[in-house]
Parts: structure tokens; sequence; C-alpha cells
């Protein structure tokens, strides 16, 4: 007879009420990132990469495990123009630019031709954008997830993606953990290089999931090897943040207090984070943090913390965790709320997303502790 560890069943409990909540879903093969040719993008998307993905294998690894130096790309994509924000359909064949999304051309990068990508990506403002995907995710996933965020925020320059090796299987949960944690060293090197690029002021570093797991720890690496002059410049958002509250805050210990607060977009209504803190024997994750909880609301200002409640969001997922992509329409207006120097881009707290996108401060009568 089959014995199950306790945590296996947890896993095995877990992995089924994802699958029952988002049913049987096909998820793209790398055939999507083949480029097509088109009589006329519907509209042009430029995505740059960065990524440890073992992308090209030489060996009988499988694709997509964590290779020792970082590679670098640049993806045209079309994206149709009138779509419903969020959405992404991939190319079929025949492809339809009308209503998918269509990669037009890829090219890999030297370290120099990426650098110089990046130069010409810097807003006018000196912003550049560096977002990190969560668990479950491939890289062509991560790459179409990119270009639907960049098509969104018309705006603003696309973020550039850092692409870790990812399992992309729903029950590869433990085996993400591990690799996200192995992957800080290539995305500190991203964001240092990032940094040193001519006319570069801030760097958004924007992370989902696991990844803001990644994230955060690529920050405290850079603390600890006294690289200021690049976490000066870095305006933290944790979207749905999977890392234990416990382990957060002793992060933060090791951070210490940076020109402008970390942003945590959260909700307590996120299905899949409920499901991470159940594999982890109940323990709190920073993306289910309460706004309407007392103590949360004076540990984000003890801690330089800027809470955003985005479950009036709409959902995406049947889960609740991927409501961030629904903000990138309003990327605009959330930057003018937040320029350098404005009492909004200073200062921790509590606020709301409003089902529309529009970001509220909480009102004064908001929770505080006695």
């Amino acid at each position: 007879m089959l014995r199950f560890r306790p945590d296996a069943w947890r896993l095995l409990l877990v992995a089924t009420l994802m699958l029952l909540v988002t049913g049987c879903v096909s998820r793209p093969t790398e055939e999507v990132l083949t480029p097509r040719v088109l009589g006329q993008p519907a509209h042009e998307v430029i995505v740059l990469a960065a990524t440890n993905r073992k992308l090209r294998s030489k060996d009988d690894d499988p694709l997509g495990r964590r290779s020792d130096n970082l590679g670098f790309e640049r993806y045209r994509f079309s994206v149709p123009a009138n779509r419903p924000a969020a959405s992404i359909i991939y190319p079929t064949v025949p492809a339809d630019p009308r209503r998918q999304f269509i990669v037009t051309d890829h090219d890999d990068l030297t370290l120099s031709q990426f650098s110089a990508e990046v130069e010409r990506t810097v807003d006018d403002d000196g912003t550049v954008g560096v977002f990190v995907h969560g668990y479950n995710y491939s890289h062509q996933e991560a790459l179409f997830r990119t270009a639907q965020l960049g098509a969104d925020a018309r705006t603003l320059p696309p973020p550039i993606l850092f692409s870790w090796p990812s399992q992309a299987s729903l029950t590869g949960y433990v085996a993400d953990k591990d690799e996200a944690l192995a992957s800080r060293t290539e995305l500190t090197r991203l964001l240092v290089l990032i940094g040193r690029t001519q006319g570069v002021k801030h760097i958004v570093l924007f992370a989902h999931s696991m990844g803001s797991l990644l994230a955060i720890e690529a920050v405290r690496q850079l603390e600890l090897e006294k690289q200021s002059s690049t976490t000066q410049k870095l305006d933290i958002v944790l979207a749905a943040a999977d890392i234990d509250v416990d382990l957060f805050l002793s992060q933060l210990n090791d951070i210490g207090r940076l020109p402008r607060p970390i942003t945590l977009l959260v909700s307590k209504e996120d299905k899949a984070l409920g499901a991470s803190s159940f594999l982890g024997r109940e323990r709190p994750r920073v993306g289910t943090s309460d706004v309407d909880d007392a103590r949360v609301v004076a540990a984000a200002e003890d801690h330089n913390l800027r809470l955003v409640d985005i479950t009036g969001i709409e959902d995406n997922d049947g889960l609740g965790h991927d409501r961030y992509v629904n903000l990138a329409k309003s990327a605009g207006q959330i930057k003018r709320q937040y320029q350098p120097g404005t009492e909004a881009s200073i200062s921790p707290g509590v606020f709301v997303f409003d089902a529309v996108g529009h970001l509220l401060t909480r009102p004064s009568n908001a929770p505080r502790l006695p």
C-alpha cells in the first residue's frame, strides 16, 4: 500500500484545489515564440528579456532549467488594437493579428547590445521597469504577459522581463521556490547593469507572487553587498507576494529604509496564496495582508510600506491571484500620482484601488492601534 508523507498529502490537496478552480486550460508551447511574417502588425510592442533559463539545451537537461549565465533577447510582438484589457490570445496556424498576440521578430543579444537597448528604453523621466514573473510560468508565458503589460500601459515603455527557470508545472511549487532563490544573484546583476545605464534615474522593480520572494531577496543581497547606488534608484512593487510574513519582516530588517516605500498589492481573497499558506502550515502570506487590521496598518507605517488593496479590481484567473494585470491600463495615472518628490511617492500607509483602477487614499478613519 502506498504511503504519503503529510507534506505530500498537503501538496496533493492544493494541486487538486487549483485544478478544480482553473479547469483544464491548454498552455502555449514554445512554438508561439516562432516569428511570423505579417503584412501589417496591429500594434507593435518590443520586449527585452534577461534570463537565466537554459533555453536551448545541448545535453539531456530539460529546457527551462537554470543556466549559469544571463542570456539576453529582444522580441517584437504584434498586439491586437481592439481587445479587452489584460487579455492574451496565443497565435494559431494560421495566425490572426486581429485577435492574437503574434511574435514578428526575435534576436539574441550580446551584453553590449542589450545595454544599448536598455538605454533606448529609458522613459523621459529616467524610469525603467523590470518585471519578475511568478510560480508556474514558462518562458513563453512570461514573455507574452510582459507584452500584454506593455501594450495596456501605452503611455509607458514595456518593462524588461527577468525570466527565471520556473518548472512551469502546477506541482512544481517547491522546485520553483528553490529556483527562485537560486536566481537572486542573476537578478542583482541585471539590476546593477540597468542602474549603471546612462539616463537611468529610477528602476521600478515589479514582481508577482513567488517572483516577489526572488525580488526582495535580490534587493537584500544588493544591500548586503553595499550596492547602494542601485538600491537607491529602486521603486519596488510586489503584487500578491508569496512570502511568509515573518520572513519578509526579517528581510526588511536587513534591507533597511529605502528612499521610497515598498508597495504591496494585496487582497484577502487570493485563493492561490491561501493554498500557499496551507502548504506552509497556515503561516500567513504578505499578499493577503488585511488593510482593515489596525496591526497591519501600524506595521506598514513602521516598516515604510505602502499597502494597496486591489480586491476591487477584476479577477482574471478565478483565483484572485492575477488582479495586477488589470492595472496596466491605469499605469499612466498611477505614475502621475507617485511622481518622485510628491507626497504619495514618499509616504507609507494604506491605499485602495476601486473597481475601475483608480487609486484612493484610505479615509482618515482607517484603523490604528490604540
